[in-house]
């Protein structure tokens, strides 16, 4: 390095001493105002910025809140189960008729077996049978003797529609009907009793006729 370029070094360090020496031009009150507003700033920019973070949050449907320095999680609220819209599947009844004797036996769940004397023929068909169908009152078709093979309507109450394998049809109904014939179809119960026999014959139990 020449002799020139030495003395211009030693004059651009002199320049830069000098100036770290200079002190401050502002006072000490100034700069604790500056860094006082520099502190609001920041905690202003701080709230700012936990607000639009809660914003969005909800927006999002996450709830939370801040308690002091610690985050404090929701859980979300979730829609109640909807209720089942299917119908209660009534308790089956054991039914029974023996033929002989002519005598209903029901087997209500939960309650105490019954037995009804029935007016029928004897010569009723035995087998299983289902409650095919069921009316508070309906007409049901009658046989007649004479002339042969000839049919009408009597009108009966609490009737119960029993089903036999072999397609024939049974009436298990009120002993009310008047001049209702005695037939192999018709099952005739004590009027008094027919209405309790009818509210616990559900559709598709099953009534064994031995």
């Amino acid at each position: 390095m020449s002799e020139h370029e030495r003395d211009e070094l030693d004059s651009a360090l002199r320049v830069l001493a000098a100036d770290a020496s200079v002190p401050p031009t502002l006072s000490g009150g100034q700069i604790r105002r500056r860094g006082e507003a520099r502190g609001r700033r920041r905690r202003a920019v701080a709230a700012t910025a936990a607000v639009v973070v809660l914003s969005a949050g909800a927006t999002v449907g996450v709830p939370w809140v801040m308690d002091g320095h610690k985050e404090i999680r929701r859980p979300v609220a979730t829609d109640p189960p909807s209720p089942s819209l299917s119908a209660p599947v009534p308790a089956s009844t054991r039914a029974r008729i023996d033929v002989r004797t002519k005598v209903l036996t029901l087997e209500p769940a939960g309650e105490k077996a019954r037995s009804f004397r029935l007016t029928m023929r004897d010569d009723v068909t035995a087998g299983s049978a289902k409650v095919r169908y069921k009316n508070p009152r309906r007409k049901i078709p009658a046989l007649l003797s004479v002339p042969p093979d000839s049919t009408y309507y009597v009108e009966a109450s609490w009737v119960v529609e029993l089903s036999l394998p072999s397609g024939e049809v049974l009436y298990l109904f009120a002993d009310d009907a008047s001049g209702s014939p005695m037939n192999r179809s018709v099952l005739r119960v004590p009027a008094a009793d027919a209405g309790w026999v009818y509210d616990r014959l559900n559709v598709g139990d099953t009534v064994t006729l031995e």
